[in-house]
This record gives structure tokens, sequence and C-alpha cells, in this order.
């Protein structure tokens, strides 16, 4: 079954590889600051095939991407995530910053040791696209929201953000901490 289907996964995600809006420049001033960027995902390697060429073109290439079956175990192990910092070198885990839409994710994180970054208003939970999501009335989207971040923060949740485009204040009070 999972060989009729990952086809038909791949070409339906690569048909919705649109960057969230400030998540290029975030990767751009991320870079500028030194700081390399990994990924861990639940898609396949020949899932992304389509969506990294499209990524890197709107401005976002991760320095190590890790994909579902690439480790023994997938998430909430923290597998994935440490693969992504060896081949990173990066370390220790409590200096890293793990930033994820679903609490599986967030589990991964905590489990691997790292500061975790729950996304409330942009992934999984609210499981809408921008356009979709911006028809909503404002209670509707502000309830979605909410229960997103309550389900990312019951999962251990460091800090929570609405989209990615908001990390920078968040990394900024890590380092603060760390120091």
């Amino acid at each position: 079954i999972f060989a009729a289907l990952e086809p038909l996964m791949a070409q339906a995600a690569s048909n919705h590889a649109d960057l969230i809006p400030g998540a290029a420049q975030l990767a751009a001033e991320l870079r500028a600051r030194g700081i390399k960027i990994g990924s861990c995902t639940g898609y396949t390697r020949s899932m992304m095939a389509g969506i990294l060429p499209q990524a890197a073109a709107q401005g976002y290439a991760p320095d190590c991407v890790v994909c579902a079956g690439e480790t023994a175990e997938g998430r909430p192990s923290p597998l994935m995530l440490w693969k992504n910092l060896v081949e990173l070198g990066v370390w220790p885990a409590s200096t890293c910053v793990k930033v994820d839409d679903a609490e599986v994710g967030i589990g991964e994180g905590r489990n691997a040791g790292c500061w975790t970054v729950g996304v409330a208003a942009s992934g999984n939970g609210v499981g809408l696209g921008p356009a979709e999501f911006a028809e909503l009335a404002e209670d509707e989207r502000g309830a979605r929201i909410a229960s997103t971040a309550a389900s990312l923060k019951a999962a251990g949740a460091h800090y929570i953000v609405d989209t990615v485009a908001d990390l920078p204040a968040v990394i900024a009070d890590i380092e603060a901490r760390l120091v």
C-alpha cells in the first residue's frame, strides 16, 4: 500500500512547498550569525526530492536533512535529531533549538535534550494553508491557535510562537539564558 501511496504523497507535498512568510529571512539571519540549520521530517527522502529544490529556490536550504526511515526509530525518539546534530557537528544538545509544529516533534526535542519551540499558527495543529487560514473568522483563528498552543505546551514545548518568523526573539532569549 505504501509503495502505491508514496508517489501520491510526494506529489501532494511538492504541490504545497511554499515557504511560510518570514522563513527565508529567518534562515538568512541564522546563517549570517553562524547558526546551522537541520531538519527532521516525517517525509521520506523520495518525498523530499521535489520539496527541497523548491524550498531552496525560495531561500531555504537546511544544512542537513534527516528523513523518515533513516534512523532505527522515528519520533518521539531523539535519533533523527541526534543524527542532525552529529552531521552538523553541533553540541551540546542543550544549546540547540528544536522547532516543530507537532507534539511528537516537541517530544523528540525534549528527549534529545534540546530547547523546544512549538509553532502554533502555521502548522499541523491548525491544518490550513495561509489562504484558508486568513478566511477564518478572527475568533475561529484564535481558537485554533490557542488549541494548538495548548497541545504543544502540554507536549513540553519551552516556547510557543505563531510562525517561524517569530523565532529571533526566542533565540535571543535562549542565548541570554545560556550565558
